[in-house]
This record gives C-alpha cells, sequence and structure tokens, in this order.
C-alpha cells in the first residue's frame, strides 16, 4: 500500500507556475534595463546594479518557486524583493504600481502554501 505523501505530486501546481513566470518575466526586464524599469530605478535614485541584482533576485526566485524542493526558498526571495521594491514605490509616492505590487507580494506569499 503506497502511503498519501508518496503519491504527493512533486510537480509545482498551475498557479505556481504562473506566479513564477510572473517574476521571471519581472526580472528579465530589470536585468535588462526595459526603459520604463531603467527610468523607475533612476528616477528613485537607485543604480543599474540595484536594479539588476533585484531582477537576478527575482529571476533566481521565480526558477526555485517552480521547483517542489525549492519552493519555500522560492517564496522567501520574492517575498522580500517585493517589500522592498513595494517599500521604494510608496516612498517616492508611484501610487500607480503599489497596488499591483501588493498583489504580487501577496502572490509570492502562497508559495509558503503546499
Amino acid at each position: 500500500m503506497t502511503s498519501p505523501i508518496a503519491k504527493r505530486s512533486h510537480r509545482p501546481s498551475l498557479w505556481t507556475g504562473l506566479v513564477g513566470l510572473v517574476f521571471a518575466t519581472a526580472g528579465i526586464a530589470k536585468l535588462t534595463a526595459v526603459a520604463p524599469e531603467a527610468a523607475l530605478f533612476k528616477s528613485w535614485g537607485w543604480t543599474e546594479k540595484d536594479m539588476q541584482t533585484m531582477g537576478a533576485t527575482e529571476l533566481l526566485g521565480a526558477a526555485l518557486l517552480v521547483t517542489h524542493s525549492t519552493q519555500r526558498a522560492g517564496a522567501m526571495l520574492l517575498s522580500s524583493t517585493s517589500v522592498c521594491l513595494l517599500l521604494a514605490e510608496i516612498k517616492h509616492n508611484n501610487d500607480m504600481l503599489v497596488t499591483p505590487r501588493a498583489g504580487l507580494l501577496l502572490a509570492a506569499l502562497t508559495g509558503f502554501l503546499r
């Protein structure tokens, strides 16, 4: 007889895959310094290296999120990055970005659920 734990799938859920894809896309935009991202970070007084660090963290977090054994580590990276960016958006009065970022933070936090 097989235990219920052994029957559990090690594949990520569709939701987790979608969250990972969204964060990977955002990370790539920062790593490649897409014009809107570069302008936003510059308006905050952040360097290109700061932007690329955030992008690399988002990309790594997304990759970790979609692997069952590293899902929580990915959620931690993505949540931390989202909190940092959310605080910057609030500080610099980027009100149009606060709600979407809060949504991304909540989505990242779902990575702690199994």
